[in-house]
């Protein structure tokens, strides 16, 4: 790995370590980029919650802290500014208008929720499995058509809420990877799931990903700065990328 664009922070309340031993580790083991991707904060709704993520009042600080990194090794590794997000319709210009205000340099997609935050609107474990399919889809067509975001992490965490694979399931998916293949946005292979074991990345998605020949990252979505030398989840994702024949970008260029 020379890259990861798929990193967190201690302020989203499930992660360890602080900004700068996530660099200090990425130096260690030869990455020449390092993204911070932090899940979003966003203006809450009175029934939703930030614990699994910043508060909105930590989003300045967040950028601080990482804007000073980026300058103190900017000799050794390129640091780059960014948040990992879902797709609110009812809020996205309050991302837009963050994302030109502290000049981040890029936005991952993560469809974690249908609307709002909360357990049952969460896609692993979604409350309406029978509307999983539709649902995934709508928000997923939605936020990749926003031109917002560089990568979709974990892109086939919905088929943890799935009783079966079948062909709506194949056809939704085959929907969005060829969108993100059009909006030019990267699949992310997410290693956080597979240290996890949490059931993706799943892999009759990621044939059809194959398939269409779609552009491909290995995403740490590192929650330690050991994440990032973790060799064994690295080779194992690349050893299985390769089976698939599906071509891995290493490093994202403008």
């Amino acid at each position: 790995m020379i890259a990861n664009y798929h990193t967190h922070t201690m302020r989203c309340k499930h992660a360890v370590g602080s900004d700068e031993e996530y660099v200090l580790e990425a130096i260690k083991h030869g990455y020449k980029v390092l993204a911070f991707t932090d899940h979003s904060p966003w203006p809450l709704h009175p029934f939703e919650s930030a614990s699994i993520r910043m508060d909105i009042s930590e989003l300045a600080e967040y950028v601080d802290s990482v804007q000073l990194l980026k300058k103190k090794y900017k000799d050794k590794i390129d640091i780059k500014l960014g948040l990992e997000a879902e797709y609110f319709e009812d809020r996205i210009e309050w991302l837009v208008r963050m994302k030109e205000l502290f000049e981040m340099d890029l936005l991952v997609f993560g469809n974690h929720f249908h609307r709002a935050i909360s357990y049952g609107t969460y896609y692993a474990f979604y409350n309406k499995p029978d509307q999983v399919l539709n649902h995934y889809r709508n928000d997923s067509l939605a936020g990749l058509k926003t031109g917002l975001f560089t990568i979709f992490a974990h892109p086939d965490i919905f088929a943890r809420s799935l009783r079966v694979w079948d062909k709506k399931a194949e056809d939704m998916s085959r929907e969005i990877i060829i969108c993100a293949k059009e909006q030019g946005v990267f699949l992310e292979f997410n290693l956080g799931g597979m240290r996890s074991r949490a059931g993706y990345p799943y892999l009759p998605f990621w044939k059809i990903v194959a398939q269409e020949n779609a552009p491909t990252v290995i995403g740490i979505d590192a929650h330690s700065p050991s994440d990032l030398s973790d060799i064994k989840s690295i080779d194992e994702a690349k050893r299985i990328l390769k089976e698939l024949n599906i071509h891995v970008t290493d490093l994202i260029t403008d």
